[in-house]
């Protein structure tokens, strides 16, 4: 999901009135209700901790209360990430039980948790990546056609 660039970093030529619709969206933007410095009480204690790391770090960037599922939900995967990394510290990666071997289901958790936190980084603006999207600046692309050509015209001196 490609992310909107502000207005201030915009490099190609907008219309007056294209500047003047970005320009009330991002000031109705920033009327948004600030995200809440205090977590959920649902969080876990391992979420918590990472609700008030990253939550200084989200207040310079778009985020919103309206972003709070996301945001909890972030902190929660992370939380379940380290808690079964914690948990397969203790324990081996293969279990042995009476009907054979089969893997740890903090291995599944793991997975799972790495998988939600890659989706929904990108998201809030957690990734370098996602970061550097909204700061590119747009490649002005150069046509080496004559004009003739772009509309479908003859350069013909007789008319």
């Amino acid at each position: 999901m490609a992310q909107r660039k502000l207005l201030s970093q915009q490099k190609s030529r907008l219309t007056k009135e294209a500047q003047d619709k970005k320009r009330d969206t991002e000031e109705a933007m920033r009327q948004l209700t600030s995200l809440t410095p205090e977590p959920p009480e649902w969080l876990d204690n391992t979420a918590t901790e990472e609700w008030h790391r990253i939550h200084p770090l989200l207040e310079e960037l778009p985020v919103a209360n309206l972003d709070l599922m996301l945001v909890s939900t972030y902190c929660q995967a992370y939380s379940d990430y380290i808690n079964a990394t914690r948990r397969m510290n203790e324990s081996d990666a293969i279990i042995e039980t009476e009907r054979g071997t089969k893997l740890n289901q903090n291995h599944t958790i793991k997975r799972d948790a790495l998988s939600q936190l890659n989706s929904i980084a990108p998201k809030l603006g957690l990734t370098v990546e996602s970061r550097l999207k909204i700061l590119e600046p747009k490649q002005e692309v150069k046509n080496d056609k004559p004009i003739f050509d772009i509309f479908g015209m003859d350069n013909d001196d007789d008319e």
